[in-house]
């Protein structure tokens, strides 16, 4: 299992290898290259204790995965809130409204691909600050250069340097930011959809060129760290966003 480490104000990235590309290669098509490079990454948080997914429920499409995330071993129990009622959530709230739950309740919280439909993300930052245990870990994705899309709306493409500053705001200790990155081809494949016929052979030569390039411009592989603006990670699909409560 990979650690993370603190190093506050770098971006992380995870260096293409030839058995990830046989795995994205199996993936795409079916299911986005952001979602892919995502679930991916979530096996590594080791969650454990009580945890609230924030944005989710037992009925998301992710919901089958939810155990691969845990500590082997270790006790865990899933809660969720959402404002979605078909994603069937511990607690249905509503936009913008309180969580139903005592103050240092949580081991952890996560949240996938939400913040980018929050206005108030101070606000909401602020709500999750106040139902984490202290020194309980906050892990959430946010996608970067990703095409707008709905439900319920669209608000938002934070840089790392955003999302650092409003954590310090709100009561966190950044941990970690990795970039959801495989490469620049794929990022702009992601980003324009690709119209037009046989896409998911397109897909599929765009994560290999990628993968070449990885292998030609870092020979030792592994997930160095650089600046948010470094051209090894300023093209990133997203970004997995750690954090300790203080």
């Amino acid at each position: 299992m990979h650690e993370i480490q603190n190093v506050s104000g770098l971006v992380g990235l995870h260096i293409p290898t030839f058995s990830r590309l046989l795995r994205m290669l199996k993936g795409a098509g079916t299911i986005s290259t952001l979602r892919c490079l995502e679930y991916e990454r979530l096996k590594f948080l080791g969650l454990e204790g009580l945890v609230l997914d924030f944005g989710g429920g037992s009925r998301t499409n992710y919901s089958q995965q939810v155990k691969e995330w845990t500590k082997c071993g270790a006790p865990f129990v899933y809660e969720s809130a959402n404002i979605d009622p078909n994603t069937e959530p511990t607690y249905l709230i509503e936009p913008n409204g309180l969580l139903p739950c005592p103050d240092q309740h949580y081991d952890a919280v996560v949240s996938l691909n939400t913040f980018e439909h929050i206005y108030h993300g101070k606000e909401t930052l602020s709500k999750l600050q106040r139902v984490l245990k202290k020194d309980g870990k906050l892990h959430f994705i946010v996608p970067f250069i990703f095409r707008v899309h709905g439900h319920p709306s669209d608000y938002i493409r934070g840089t790392p340097a955003y999302w650092q500053t409003l954590l310090d705001e709100c009561g966190f200790t950044l941990i970690s930011t990795t970039a959801l990155l495989w490469g620049p081809y794929s990022t702009a494949c992601s980003v324009t959809g690709l119209p037009g016929p046989f896409k998911r052979t397109r897909i599929r030569i765009a994560l290999t060129i990628d993968y070449l390039l990885a292998r030609w411009k870092f020979k030792k592989g592994g997930e160095p760290k650089f600046k948010q603006d470094h051209p090894a990670v300023n093209c990133a699909l997203g970004y997995l966003i750690s954090a300790n409560r203080e």
